[in-house]
């Protein structure tokens, strides 16, 4: 067999050998259950060789021939992992009655697990926070409650168009301005900023500057009460557009 035909052949041997079954948890979450980049890399050669080779316990020396990483140092990355509950090793015995080790990746997965639940609990009590104060925000502005309908169109604005809560803020201050307090007007503003890109508080107020510079035309009460208004938050004639 010629050269190239020995190198076809390596390379096809190579990836005979498949690839590794890594959990994305483990990628995505060992940053949140305290677990650093050498920790997480000796997990991954573990699993390499209880998933490839067979192999349950590899040594401290054949761990060490593959991380750039002394026996010393691997074995305390081990007794780390232990201690933090990411790692166990347990003691098997055959059918012969021979005694073994082995190393059990359950505690880690376990960890990953309760972190990802714990970030989703997070984000859906942030969600369900912002809904709160957005719904009150509103009512006390109406000063009555909100009808079933104009509530579903609130919980749309947040969920379905992906308004942010900054945003819908802002628009109920304008429309309160303009003297305009109703849904239809908000979701009205809330249309024209997202086909402007206008994300923020902030692009909004860059966003009525750029159309005072091109002349566009502001009812006068609205300039002076704007000009007066203590945050300096001035807003785009809405009114007009409306007609």
């Amino acid at each position: 067999m010629d050269r190239k035909g020995s190198v076809q052949t390596a390379l096809v041997h190579l990836l005979e050998q498949g690839s590794l079954s890594l959990p994305v948890l483990l990628l995505t979450e060992y940053k949140r259950v305290g677990l650093t980049e050498p920790q997480v890399m000796l997990m991954i050669h573990i699993m390499l060789y209880q998933q490839k080779e067979h192999k349950a316990f590899p040594t401290a020396s054949e761990l060490s021939e593959r991380m750039n990483m002394t026996k010393e140092q691997i074995v305390s990355l081990i007794e780390q992992l232990v201690r933090g509950g990411f790692l166990h090793i347990d003691d098997e015995v055959n059918e012969y009655g021979l005694r073994s080790e082995r190393f059990s990746l359950t505690p880690l997965y376990q960890q990953l697990v309760s972190s990802y639940i714990a970030k989703e609990e997070e984000d859906t009590s942030t969600s369900e926070e912002s809904y709160q104060f957005i719904f009150r925000l509103f009512e006390q502005e109406f000063g009555r409650a909100l009808s079933p309908m104009e509530c579903q169109m609130l919980a749309r604005w947040l969920s379905e168009d992906g308004h942010r809560e900054e945003l819908i803020e802002a628009a109920l201050r304008e429309a309160v301005f303009c003297g305009k307090l109703n849904f239809r007007y908000i979701d009205r503003i809330l249309f024209e900023w997202q086909r402007n890109q206008v994300r923020t508080a902030e692009d909004a107020v860059e966003y009525s500057r750029k159309f005072r510079q091109k002349g566009m035309l502001y009812q006068t009460n609205v300039q002076e009460r704007a000009s007066t208004r203590p945050n300096g938050f001035s807003f785009y004639n809405w009114v007009n557009q409306e007609q």
